[in-house]
């Protein structure tokens, strides 16, 4: 038994409740919390590790507390530690003997199979979406015409009922089905039922919020007189995508009879005021459980608001901040963690960091942004422009938009092994009509220009003249694609063609991430930089954290602005508590060549020069400009600061910019 757990933490561990709900803030020591609440049944009430199981959501998780509890009480009486699934799966064999679980690439095969013949390509997100997709609607207890899937309708129906016919005719459990079938099993055999809730005497769950509603029901099945020892935090409640409700820790007693709630409030990881900031935002929220999270460090810690013209600019500041903190003793780069919202937004990042040589690690995936179907397209148009002979590119752009070229056509230019001009060898072929030879001189003349232009006007050039754009909206109607994210591909296409003359240029950079990308491939020893989604790094801490891209429609995302607003709030929130020492929040004032506001987070922060009522200047103040030296503030909100300078010579600032990146002081 630790020694040196705080009042809180104690309480908890000693709680006589028989259902008890611990609201856990960040870096609170929960997993501390559950471990010696172990030790304690064990060491004390004398309970048997087979009477007590505790469960996580991730297999890492259950080996890391799993190790922890090891440390403090040997490996002589360890209770099972496990995920949801883990457990359901030993339920279910013990009863129905063998139970065979899909392979999971074979369910990636499968489903890829099936959208390729709807779509002209499938990325990894879009597979692993409908996946989620087919998780979700299982779990949901919903019938499949009520059910609102994120892709399009007819889609996902075809694509659920051959996943579900494979799996069955081959005998075959997902994670939903063992979930499912020990719901269906507690429900249908009651002496089962029964002997499952002598036997769990203690329930200890681990990151109560991300259980979804069939989790909760299964834990209230269970829970007749034995106990439920929940650890959680609605506030981090970041997966409702696949199902998690932060309701089941708000309404808590609601759901387990008498059920007490303690709070762990002391946050010790974030320095004093970014513990207030997060405070400051996260209060916003209706769906949680009212608590103050304090933090344990008296210090302050940084807290830098970035205001940069736009990606690029932001990605240039930040990697030289990082140079700078390098040049510092006993430095890391892996101190650094530098957070977003969508994986798409890495790509400034990663082609200034391949400039000045500052090694990444991309903690998701290998995200690479030129690998998206548009990018690859456009890429294509690019290549064909400098080679009329590449093949591929020439077949992979023909019919985009569609230019009515056969299938048996492409299909001869396919099995041709002489490399030539692929237009001139299209209108060799035998009944090309004469229609189609002027169509095919005129694409020829127009892709044949693009490598006489700039880069910027070839992307152009090809997007609107030659009608790339065009496809892209019928293949969004069809479809049923959201046009505005595909448009948001094309614009941030274009912007990272920045400062690259020509198209060979930019090729060989598109190589160059592809190579570096590949060889930045996770590995724990590297010392490099962390890129990574928001989602990716929960429970995780780093030093250092920069928050990118925080503006309106970013995070908050546009799609969930009207509809899920509290769960992007979560996000902000657990994206700043990562932090250890410092946060610097980076606003962009144009993303993806549109301008767009800073976010409501980032004022909810009440962060000084985040809104007029904050800033530390007012009408009739004497300040000092970098630029154009001393004047008067003669007036002043939330966007504009106007100050007469002498001569009598007005101008007028941006905020924010003024303040935040210290161009101005009070004399």
């Amino acid at each position: 038994m630790s020694t040196t757990l705080s009042k809180e933490q104690r309480d908890a561990v000693f709680s006589n409740n028989r259902n008890l709900l611990v609201t856990a803030g960040p870096g609170s020591g929960k997993t501390v919390v559950i471990v010696n609440r172990i030790v304690h049944l064990i060491n004390e009430q004398r309970f048997s590790p087979k009477n007590i199981i505790v469960i996580t959501f991730t297999r890492a998780a259950a080996i890391n507390m799993k190790n922890r509890y090891i440390a403090i009480n040997g490996r002589a009486s360890v209770p099972f530690f496990g995920t949801f699934h883990g457990l359901f799966y030993k339920i279910l064999k013990n009863y129905y003997g063998e139970i065979k679980i899909i392979d999971t690439f074979e369910v990636y095969k499968l489903i890829k199979n099936v959208l390729m013949s709807y779509l002209d390509e499938v990325g990894d997100e879009k597979v692993k979406e409908v996946i989620n997709n087919i998780s979700v609607f299982k779990t949901s207890d919903d019938i499949l015409e009520k059910f609102s899937p994120s892709i399009d309708k007819g889609i996902f129906i075809a694509a659920y009922n051959i996943y579900e016919q494979y799996r069955k005719e081959r005998n075959l459990f997902d994670f939903d089905d063992l979930q499912i079938g020990c719901r269906d099993l507690f429900i249908k055999n009651y002496k089962i039922l029964q002997g499952y809730r002598s036997l769990f005497k203690h329930i200890l769950v681990d990151e109560f919020q991300d259980c979804d509603s069939m989790q909760v029901e299964i834990l209230k099945l269970l829970n007749e007189e034995n106990s439920i020892f929940a650890v959680g935090d609605e506030d981090q409640c970041i997966y409702g995508f696949r199902g998690s409700n932060p309701e089941c820790m708000v309404k808590f007693s609601e759901h387990f009879e008498g059920g007490g709630k303690l709070q762990l409030s002391t946050n010790y990881r974030c320095p004093k005021n970014i513990v207030e900031i997060s405070m400051n935002t996260i209060k916003n929220n209706q769906m949680r459980n009212e608590k103050n999270i304090v933090a344990f460090k008296e210090q302050d810690g940084g807290i830098v608001v970035l205001n940069n013209v736009n990606e690029n600019a932001q990605a240039e500041e930040i990697s030289n901040i990082i140079q700078k903190h390098m040049a510092g003793p006993d430095k890391n780069y892996r101190d650094n963690a530098i957070l977003y919202r969508t994986n798409v937004e890495c790509r400034s990042l990663i082609d200034v960091f391949i400039k000045k040589r500052i090694p990444f690690m991309l903690l998701d995936k290998e995200y690479d942004f030129f690998q998206h179907f548009i990018c690859k397209d456009i890429i294509a148009y690019l290549k064909l422009s400098i080679d009329l002979s590449d093949k591929e590119s020439f077949l992979r752009i023909i019919n985009k938009p569609f230019r009515y070229v056969s299938r048996l056509n492409l299909d001869n230019i396919k099995r041709n092994i002489v490399r030539e001009d692929c237009f001139e060898m299209l209108k060799e072929i035998d009944g090309i009509p004469i229609f189609q030879m002027k169509m095919i001189d005129k694409l020829k003349k127009d892709i044949h220009y693009l490598n006489k232009i700039s880069l910027a006007s070839a992307i152009d050039n090809l997007v609107l003249s030659i009608g790339y754009h065009d496809y892209i909206k019928e293949y969004c109607t069809k479809f049923k694609i959201d046009l505005g994210e595909m448009e948001d591909v094309i614009d941030e296409f274009r912007q990272s063609a920045e400062g690259y003359n020509n198209i060979i240029a930019f090729l060989a950079h598109v190589e160059q991430v592809k190579e570096e990308i590949s060889k930045h491939k996770r590995n724990v020893e590297e010392d490099a930089v962390i890129l990574s989604t928001i989602h990716g790094v929960k429970g995780m801490e780093f030093k250092n954290v920069f928050l990118i891209n925080c503006n309106e429609e970013n995070i908050p995302h546009v799609n969930s602005i009207e509809n899920n607003l509290e769960e992007e709030r979560r996000l902000f929130y657990v994206g700043i508590t990562r932090a250890i020492d410092n946060v610097w929040l980076c606003i962009s004032k144009s993303v993806k060549g549109k301008v767009k506001e800073t976010s409501r987070f980032i004022k909810e922060c009440n962060i000084i020069g985040g809104n007029d009522a904050n800033l530390p200047f007012k009408e009739g103040d004497t300040v000092i400009h970098k630029s154009f030296g001393s004047g008067t503030v003669i007036s002043i909100n939330d966007k504009d600061l106007e100050i007469k300078f002498e001569g009598d010579i007005t101008r007028k600032f941006d905020t924010s910019v003024l303040y935040n990146n210290s161009l101005i002081s009070k004399v």
